[in-house]
């Protein structure tokens, strides 16, 4: 049991050595997917940059549990090695890179010990601050619909071009997917999302809103979610406000207009069908909730207008 149990929680992995061009090289980049509980964790001295594309997790970093759901990235320094406690759906593609694929004379030290580095060097090093700001590092960042897709179609890219090495060129486009995605990211400049974040992973009042994560699309009421962390309504309440900001209900329909905005632009699914993802049953009321959360309708959404 022990032994499936690890199986089941190792993580896809794609690392990239050369063979009819460069036959032996390995090229300092590592792909990983992430499904399950677990630890998150690349090679050492490598940054990690995970992308989290479907569901929601907690997670139990250096500074304690986060909470984590899609679409949004979390950059891990190369001490970062947070861990998986519960998910629901979840899907995390992640690129784990040593700096040298930026700048040959990169490593992690030195990018913290000299603030600002000289001419080109520091135009590189621009692409990688964040990966060691701790106001950052191992925090989910919120980012748009548009970026998800720009960083789902560069890790895409990323891995074609190491695992496919179509010529002597591979390891420069490879790298150049990489930079590419970096840049995008450095200039989005996404912002740390505060989902949460819990006093401790076993307190099941502090999980209250992985459990709403977790049924969204469903029907459940304030009374639901105090029956499952064994309180109140009022202790319920109290909680979840002080985690987000907001009530359970509003809460709820953000959150579901937030994914439907991210089906809407990043997949062709037909509409109908992304109004009951999100768990509505009624086309009018979807409608009018989505326009007054995006000031649109999702048809217009979706076109770009």
């Amino acid at each position: 049991m022990e032994i499936m149990s690890a199986l089941a929680q190792a993580p896809i992995r794609s690392n990239f050595i050369g063979r009819q061009f460069f036959a032996g090289y390995q090229l300092p980049i590592v792909m990983l997917r992430f499904d399950s509980a677990g630890p998150i964790r690349g090679p050492d001295g490598y940054f990690g940059l995970l992308h989290v594309t479907m569901g929601t997790a907690l997670l139990d970093g250096a500074a304690g549990p986060i909470m984590v759901s899609a679409p949004s990235v979390i950059l891990l320094d190369e001490n970062s090695a947070p861990t998986i406690l519960r998910t629901q759906n979840l899907c995390i593609e992640s690129v784990y890179f040593d700096p040298i694929m930026i700048n040959s004379v990169f490593t992690p030290a030195l990018l913290r010990a000299v603030p600002v580095l000289e001419g080109t060097v520091e135009q590189d090093a621009y692409l990688l601050r964040r990966f060691i700001d701790l106001g950052v590092t191992a925090q989910p960042l919120l980012i748009s619909a548009t970026m998800h897709r720009r960083i789902g179609e560069a890790i895409q890219r990323v891995r074609d071009e190491a695992s496919v090495q179509g010529d002597e060129h591979w390891p420069c486009r490879t790298r150049s997917w990489l930079i590419e995605m970096l840049f995008q990211l450095r200039v989005a400049n996404p912002q740390v999302e505060h989902l949460a974040a819990p006093e401790t992973a076993l307190d099941r009042l502090d999980q209250v809103l992985l459990y709403v994560h977790e049924r969204f699309n469903t029907e459940f009421t304030l009374d639901d979610v105090a029956r499952w962390c064994a309180s109140n309504r009022t202790q319920v309440n109290r909680r979840f406000r002080e985690l987000t900001g907001q009530s359970l209900r509003q809460y709820v329909i953000n959150l579901r207009m937030r994914v439907a905005s991210s089906l809407l632009r990043d997949t062709g699914l037909p509409i109908t069908e992304i109004m009951t993802r999100v768990g509505y049953e009624n086309g009018s009321n979807f409608t009018r909730t989505f326009r007054a959360a995006f000031a649109q309708t999702p048809r217009e959404h979706r076109r770009g207008i």
